[in-house]
């Protein structure tokens, strides 16, 4: 998931390949922002075991390869199937998280299924030492990771969990929806209302803490995500711009979409690399970068949104196939 602000600049000094022994005053600065206690760090620290492997893969994520090649991962058969699966099992939760929260429910679906393959694979490194290895021996990362490490002591606290015990990503993220401790501490929810926060075992709170995530950093609900844009002339200064990109400039430079857009409405337009060096061009709505608050990589992004169609096709075939009616949601895809 995207990685939140950094700490403070004179921690972030500090904190180069901290110790026990000569992080005091880093400490201190942590223990306040996670408000709890040092002794609490300095004994999760302990705990703790580097992992050499861990740093390799930091510098080696799938988002560097080229779309072609990214996509071979993630928008497969199996995938999709197992996705159409999930959401017919999960049906009424995830019906549920849709109407509460104006989240599709094959976006909820798509991001699980991105993330851990709908809750089967989850991670096997301890969180602690990901998140150990990468706040204090990380040096591009270790403001954000120290943060998180910090997050994850008060994380177990609050759910009385033994530190060593939570398994997760390389990266410290948990549970069906991979939620970096932060997000778990903010946005994870108690869906199935039995008194307890569980995204690591618990389908309905897995569900329901997704839809609140993307809800929380401003899902539009009926709005769509991405389309596909046919390309006259050079777009190369088009590219380099964020979302600062306005419809009637994308017209101005010979880019359109069979969809309507609204003249002033900012956007922005993505090129993708297919094999035999052809390439694509996509315009992005709002949508598409309140998924980019879950994973910063555009690339992520389009898989997550190209599975959650895949999915929707698949889940309506499959009640048509029993006879059921689908009626149309209000939402432009």
């Amino acid at each position: 998931m995207l990685l939140k602000k950094s700490l403070p600049l004179a921690l972030t000094a500090l904190l180069t390949f901290s110790t026990q022994s000569n992080a005091n005053v880093d400490l201190n600065e942590l223990a306040k922002y996670a408000n709890i206690s040092v002794q609490d760090i300095k004994d999760a620290m302990a705990m703790s075991t580097y992992q050499k492997t861990i740093i390799k893969t930091m510098t080696t994520p799938y988002e560097s390869k080229p779309w072609y090649a990214y996509k071979k991962l993630f928008i497969i058969d199996k995938r999709i199937n197992e996705g159409v699966d999930f959401y017919l099992k999960n049906e009424q939760t995830l019906k549920r998280a849709e109407a509460q929260f104006g989240v599709p429910a094959s976006i909820i679906t798509a991001i699980i299924g991105v993330e851990t393959f709908y809750g089967k694979n989850m991670g096997s490194w301890s969180v602690l030492d990901a998140l150990y290895t990468l706040g204090f021996n990380y040096p591009p990362r270790e403001a954000y990771f120290s943060k998180e490490f910090a997050n994850y002591i008060k994380l177990a606290k609050r759910e009385n969990w033994n530190l060593k015990d939570i398994k997760g990503s390389y990266a410290g993220a948990m549970g069906m929806g991979q939620f970096m401790p932060s997000s778990y501490l903010n946005y994870a929810i108690d869906f199935n209302n039995d008194g307890h926060v569980n995204i690591l075992s618990n389908v309905e709170d897995a569900i329901g803490s997704v839809a609140n995530y993307f809800k929380a950093h401003g899902w539009k609900t009926g709005d769509g995500v991405l389309y596909q844009a046919h390309v006259k002339g050079d777009v190369s200064n088009l590219l380099k711009k964020e979302w600062d990109v306005s419809v009637k400039e994308l017209k101005a430079n010979g880019v359109s979409t069979k969809v309507n857009l609204s003249s002033d409405q900012k956007v922005r337009l993505y090129e993708y690399q297919f094999e035999n060096d052809e390439k694509g061009y996509a315009v992005a709505l709002h949508n598409f970068y309140v998924i980019t608050r879950y994973n910063k990589s555009p690339l992520y992004a389009t898989a997550v949104y190209e599975l959650s169609e895949l999915i929707e096709s698949g889940y309506k075939k499959a009640k048509l196939d029993k006879g059921v009616v689908i009626q149309k949601q209000g939402r432009n895809t």
